[in-house]
């Protein structure tokens, strides 16, 4: 019984935990886009989470940490867009299915993503860490490998080039879907791009 009680009572601590943390992280998102990130204090998150600011900075040290953290669990949900797309498909088919994924993620997480464009280029804007930089690099090697495997298998001589010129054109859709609404004349400009592998195929 003895036993049982107290993982009961670690069960409640941890899920008063997660609760605590994800008030903080959904308060930072609010207030990061309504004041900016420089104007953003850790006493203005824990007030709008309804917590203590001694409990906030209990999980973060810093709004920079709490910032980061956004950034990781907004690149885990887009690490899983990205995890399904079949290993067997042709350079052009994969990179299709990748352009594909990565628009609807953007659809979905947009509020999120504009969020983190802001703060990263407003004045005073937060800097991200170097571990930081390296998980980002980190989560997304697998599927910018397989992208490269398979230029390489199409005879693509610089495949990492071709990895610039896909991430650019990528970032740009996205942007363009963000602030033009562009997203009707969105699949004509990745045909576009993708003819230029039909000579391959």
């Amino acid at each position: 019984m003895p036993i049982k009680s107290s993982q009961k009572s670690e069960n409640k601590k941890q899920q008063a935990r997660e609760k605590s943390i994800e008030r903080i992280l959904t308060s930072a998102i609010v207030l990061f886009a309504k004041h900016g990130f420089s104007q953003t204090t850790m006493e203005m998150i824990a007030n709008h989470a309804k917590i203590s600011k001694g409990l906030a900075y209990n999980y973060f040290k810093s709004k920079n940490q709490i910032f980061e953290q956004i950034i990781d669990n907004h690149l885990a949900k887009q690490e899983k867009f990205y995890n399904n797309i079949p290993p067997n498909l042709s350079a052009k088919e994969y990179v299709r299915e990748f352009f594909n994924r990565s628009i609807q993620f953007a659809k979905e997480e947009r509020k999120t993503m504009v969020l983190i464009s802001v703060c990263l280029f407003q004045p005073g804007s937060v800097s991200l860490s170097k571990k930081m930089l390296e998980n980002v690099e980190k989560r997304f090697a697998p599927f910018k490998e397989a992208m490269k495997e398979r230029f390489r298998s199409y005879g693509v001589k610089e495949p990492d080039k071709e990895m610039i010129l896909i991430k650019t054109f990528l970032h740009g859709v996205i942007m363009s879907q963000h602030f033009n609404d562009t997203t009707t004349c969105t699949p004509t400009i990745i045909e576009m791009v993708l003819e230029r592998y039909d000579y391959k195929n």
